[in-house]
């Protein structure tokens, strides 16, 4: 069982115990009234009340770590205040230690070090929380070594509210060998680097036998670029997307890792054809099925079409033997035609009008605190690129990797001059199912806001105003899972909820759907599906705008009836009396 901290009697002490001790403190009584008021109010919006949440540091910092401030109406500000007023408590009743702030630099030993670094904010900024525990507990930075880093790692788990202390551990290592190669006055002693990330259980593309490795790849190639003198009669009709490409990639090698988890040796593994011998098969989706608790699981029957795909196309497997591998994968569950619940929870998020006005709002609200901040000397870059993400999403939605890719040259149109409509137009070959081009008109002030962006925050990244949208701080592309990351976190900073760059497509189908209820044929053109059939996913809350439209209908028949009721005596009591 997971030790907590317990009192004298070993009962395990709670936010409540922790509310009573800052009572009978001699702080001041504004610094009590704070503390208090503080924990309570953390206590309230994580659900708890303050008797049944456990004052342990590991389940408190978990605690904070999933509160969303705007969810709860607060600001980010406010919720830091209430955290470092929580800290403070929990310091106070000796539950929790104080951070050492400013340590390292008074200290004799740790200072000139630190001063020869102050100069690089990287480097002094990646060093100072180890520096002043190292400080505050004397140890000097000739002593450091990799024990002393884990000592250090232990303190923060368990004595500090830090909200991620593997991720500052991680990066000491890296930040102090840095500092040894190019300070000539630091210590010249190297630290391990350190990774929190599990082994890996399956095996990688270089560990597979090399005559397998070969036939992969020659699959791969064939499927990647079709060859249209390719006269046999199993022959792919089409050529694959290079994301699906690199997708049957990684089925291939987990149905190899698969199979060696299981006994079978990776040399005894030469070809695709020992993939798709009904017996492997079996084993590999009986794997992934066990995995899923034997729910539906979209990744193994996508994993079967792959293996199925290989038999038929590349090893040219008799159709008897093909027959029997589909009759073997028809048995895993049927995938729900919906959407999955994830997405569900998330799109009933948007039935508040407060959610949604939050979200529809966060690219002026975004830009408009960036701009003041420039004034002021200040450049929020990231915050401007998600405001810009946040308003083109709404209007286009478009697939991460094509949002991602925007370049003003490539896919923005001005028919009729700067002064005139803008247009984004994604061409046919960088979509998803290659067969149109997708075209949205931009609103003025979407328009007006990227004119903004444009003037004002790619020239400050030495970035071409006329080239890719979202850029890093050295004026180079970012990437679609860097992107993604920011719009997550700014999302979730200000309208208060979990939502990925995809999920903007899900929340526009819901949105425009519950004001045109059979519409679906717009929908379909938006997202750029190619079948009808794949926009009917959204056809699963039609229950709750049938039950809109017919409460509508009712009271609507309410009101037209009133009149044949005018006259009528009410009972004593009034109108439910």
């Amino acid at each position: 069982m997971k030790h907590l901290t317990t009192d004298t009697t070993g009962r395990p002490i709670t936010m409540a115990d922790v509310v009573q001790k800052i009572e009978g403190s001699d702080l001041s009584t504004t610094q009590r009234r704070d503390m208090i008021s503080a924990i309570k109010r953390i206590c309230q919006i994580a659900g708890h009340a303050p008797s049944s949440l456990l004052a342990d540091i590991p389940a408190v910092r978990a605690m904070l770590h999933e509160i969303r401030p705007a969810a709860h109406g607060i600001s980010p500000k406010t919720f830091s205040n209430l955290r470092c007023l929580l800290a403070a408590a929990l310091q106070r009743v000796g539950l929790a230690d104080k951070n050492h702030r400013g340590v390292a630099s008074r200290d004799a030993v740790w200072a000139p070090v630190m001063k020869a670094i102050a100069y690089d904010k990287r480097l002094s900024n990646g060093l100072a929380a180890f520096a002043n525990w190292c400080a505050a507990n004397g140890i000097a930075p000739e002593d450091v070594n990799d024990h002393v880093l884990q000592r250090f790692q232990d303190w923060l788990e368990a004595r500090t509210l830090h909200p991620k202390p593997r991720d500052l551990v991680r990066r000491v290592p890296n930040v102090w060998n840095d500092a040894r190669e190019g300070i000539e006055a630091w210590p010249q002693i190297e630290l391990t680097r350190i990774s929190f990330k599990a082994p890996c259980r399956h095996l990688s593309w270089d560990q597979l036998n090399d005559g397998l490795r070969r036939d992969a790849e020659a699959y791969l190639a064939m499927r990647a670029e079709l060859d249209l003198f390719d006269e046999r009669p199993n022959a792919p009709k089409r050529s694959l997307a290079r994301a699906t490409v690199r997708l049957q990639r990684d089925h291939l090698r987990l149905a190899v890792s698969v199979l060696a988890q299981n006994g079978m040796p990776v040399d005894d593994i030469t070809s695709l054809a020992d993939l798709i011998q009904p017996k492997a098969f079996k084993t590999i989706l009986r794997h992934y099925y066990n995995q899923a608790n034997g729910e539906p699981n979209a990744f193994v029957n996508c994993l079967a079409q792959t293996l199925i795909q290989v038999a038929r196309h590349h090893v040219g497997a008799p159709e008897e033997q093909i027959r029997e591998l589909k009759a073997i994968a028809s048995k895993l569950p049927d995938i729900p035609f919906d959407m999955t619940e994830k997405n569900k929870a998330l799109v009933r998020q948007f039935d508040s009008q407060e959610t949604l006005a939050k979200l529809l709002f966060l690219p002026q609200q975004l830009l408009s605190e960036v701009a003041r901040d420039l004034e002021q000397g200040r450049f929020r870059f990231v915050d401007a690129q998600v405001a810009i993400v946040v308003d083109v999403s709404i209007i286009a939605p478009l697939r991460p990797q094509n949002l991602a890719a925007l370049n003003w040259a490539r896919h923005f149109h001005e028919p009729d001059g700067p002064k005139g409509p803008l247009r984004l137009l994604i061409p046919e070959a960088e979509t998803k199912t290659k067969n149109r081009d997708l075209i949205f008109e931009i609103p003025p002030d979407v328009a007006q806001r990227l004119g903004w962006y444009r003037r004002h925050v790619l020239p400050r990244l030495g970035a071409d105003i006329n080239g890719d949208l979202f850029v890093t701080e050295r004026g180079t592309l970012k990437s679609q899972k860097t992107l993604a990351q920011q719009i997550i976190s700014r999302i979730g900073d200000h309208v208060g909820i979990h939502m990925t760059p995809h999920q903007f497509r899900h929340v526009v189908a819901k949105l425009y759907l519950d004001e045109h209820p059979e519409d679906f044929e717009t929908i379909r053109a938006l997202l750029g599906h190619s079948f009808a059939k794949t926009t009917l996913i959204y056809a699963g809350s039609s229950s709750q705008r049938a039950s809109k439209a017919h409460s509508s209908f009712v009271l609507e028949q309410r009101e037209r009836l009133k009149l044949k009721r005018k006259g009528k005596r009410q009972r004593r009591g009034g109108p439910y009396g």
